[in-house]
């Protein structure tokens, strides 16, 4: 590139030269021949001069003009001044920073879902999911296993409304939220049937590594189902719960064909109980006997104290995210991620259905932030609401190691989900496949590269040779960026892809760095969290409120909680 640079300077200098000779030669003719002014020879000259540049300068962008040729592909990197139109909001979620020195927060206020692949302890909660649980205004569903968001947001997120944390382990001593998913099943609703086969869907689940066969799993869904539509209609309002299903199932087979027996006899739910005991029933005692063990073995985590007390009630419906600013933090140990998967699946597929129903209201749509996300598995909700529920006022945000998560829970469905994200957060990747995605996404682009040569040639019976020299331009495709430059892409740096704009590299977020964020977040050590857990076991008056900070230097007023003061 320099050396074509340095070419063009020659070449204009030539121009130059040639043009001072001719404009020499035109001045002596118009003074000598035709008698004229020296104003004229001045004028002939300096006009020769500037041909000759034109002329010289004309030729080198002749030769060099296929360098910027797209035949090969037209990809590239967005301009910091596209970058600015187009991320520099006021408000929108977080999802970078410009790559430059002192550069300004990049947020996307698109409607449409977003989506993060980073591998673990790469900087997903640090850059993306805390700077939002501290800025964003609007009401937030977080699924957080490990609990650290929520210790880090849960004072900051209780000025911008009420915080509903459902922590059935004690992970985060952060006061404890209930809620029961049976609630949801209204036996005069005529969408009861179709509630508790959610339910029963988000129950039955198998791991990839672990799939059952898929009869004995539709089955086990069906009979689930079954005493789920039995105990909302038959048992009062105390014991409609899971663990009264739990207890239907777990009972002796004398027990267990008393309660077959009495839903054969309930008209309730305009007969749906009694079809869901005749299709147990008609079963060969075998066939009948898999069934049930199967959603036995899918209801097994329902046996957990902890759980149960989590779910005997419900202290808010999911509605309440559209009709007030509120937080909803799902958290478990880590260590109990496998084991109680099942009730973060209930919890997710009863939110999404239970917003789906309500009018959306004025304003940012609910964001699900959903951290380790492949611990759900497949979720049809989920993959439903991806396609339809950016306009229902719904916006998710899932978070995923490598795509190979992705593809293992939703196969070729996987596509439903790369193709209806509004934006793809990428950084520190670490597998090559997905890689290899990520540089086929990025696209091609067109480069130029030169090749020169030189010959010598001499004629029979000459003493001298002529010698000559060459330089060829030619245009070749390149990825722009191949796998391992995308693996080897600086830790502090990431990708983001929007569908028609081109790639952007920016830096990532650090909350407890970056001075957007000083004085909005609570620094989580085991002593306040060992404070919080004693202080609600001696059911002593919990922490202190946290007085309402100003918001902090480069955040949006409208990140401000409604009554905080603005920024000095």
């Amino acid at each position: 590139m320099i050396g074509r640079y340095i070419l063009c300077v020659v070449f204009v200098i030539w121009g130059l030269v040639l043009g001072q000779i001719a404009g020499g030669l035109a001045g002596w003719f118009i003074d000598e021949v035709m008698g004229a002014g020296d104003i004229w020879r001045r004028v002939s000259i300096f006009c020769g001069s500037l041909l000759g540049g034109v002329i010289a300068f004309g030729n080198w962008r002749l030769r060099y003009e296929r360098v910027n040729d797209t035949v090969h592909g037209s990809a590239q990197f967005a301009s910091d001044k596209r970058v600015r139109q187009t991320l520099r909001r006021d408000r929108g979620l977080i999802v970078g920073r410009e790559n430059r020195r002192g550069g300004g927060l990049l947020r996307h206020d698109a409607p449409g879902h977003l989506l993060t692949i980073a591998p673990t302890r790469s900087g997903k909660g640090v850059g993306a999911i805390i700077p939002n649980l501290l800025a964003c205004d609007r009401s937030v569903f977080c699924l957080d296993p490990k609990g650290e968001n929520t210790g880090v947001t849960y004072d900051r997120r209780r000025q911008f409304g009420p915080v509903h944390v459902l922590d059935p382990f004690g992970v985060t001593g952060m006061p404890q939220a209930r809620y029961n998913p049976m609630d949801v099943l209204d036996p005069d609703n005529p969408d009861l049937a179709e509630d508790a086969a959610v339910l029963a869907d988000a129950l039955v689940y198998d791991p990839p590594a672990h799939l059952g066969e898929a009869h004995w799993n539709e089955e086990a869904k069906a009979l689930i189902a079954g005493l789920m539509l039995h105990v909302a209609c038959s048992r009062p309002k105390p014991e409609r719960t899971l663990a009264t299903v739990r207890d239907l199932l777990s009972g002796s087979p004398d027990e267990f064909d008393a309660t077959l027996a009495e839903m054969q006899k309930s008209t309730s739910a305009g007969g749906l109980v009694r079809r869901a005991a005749n299709r147990h029933l008609s079963k060969s005692d075998r066939e009948a006997a898999g069934v049930l063990s199967s959603a036995q073995r899918h209801t097994h985590f329902l046996d957990s104290a902890r759980l149960n007390a989590a779910m005997a009630g419900s202290d808010f419906r999911f509605s309440d995210l559209k009709t007030s600013w509120c937080t909803v933090f799902l958290v478990l140990p880590p260590d109990r991620i496998d084991t109680y998967a099942r009730w973060l699946r209930l919890l997710v597929a009863q939110g999404l259905r239970e917003l789906a129903r309500t009018p959306a209201e004025e304003g940012p749509p609910v964001l699900f932030l959903l951290d380790e996300f492949a611990t759900l598995g497949r979720l049809e909700p989920i993959e439903r609401a991806f396609g339809l529920m950016a306009g229902y006022g719904v916006q998710l945000w899932p978070i995923l190691q490598d795509m190979h998560q992705l593809w293992g829970a939703y196969g070729e469905r996987a596509g439903t989900f790369l193709s209806n994200a509004s934006l793809l957060q990428v950084f520190n990747v670490a597998d090559y496949d997905t890689a290899e995605w990520i540089s086929k996404s990025l696209g091609a682009t067109t480069v130029a590269y030169e090749t020169s040569g030189t010959s010598v040639s001499r004629a029979p019976n000459q003493f001298f040779s002529t010698h000559g020299s060459s330089t060829s331009t030619h245009l070749a495709r390149r990825e722009l960026m191949t796998p391992d430059e995308v693996m080897r892409l600086h830790p502090s740096l990431e990708i983001l892809l929007r569908p028609g704009e081109a790639p952007v590299v920016a830096q990532k977020v650090r909350y407890y760095a970056d001075p957007e964020f000083q004085g909005l977040f609570t620094v989580a050590t085991p002593q306040t969290r060992a404070m919080r857990i004693a202080a609600r076991a001696a059911d002593a008056p919990q922490l202190s409120e946290p007085e309402p900070s100003p918001t902090a230097p480069g955040l949006a007023a409208s990140a401000r909680p409604p009554d905080a003061p603005p920024p000095s």
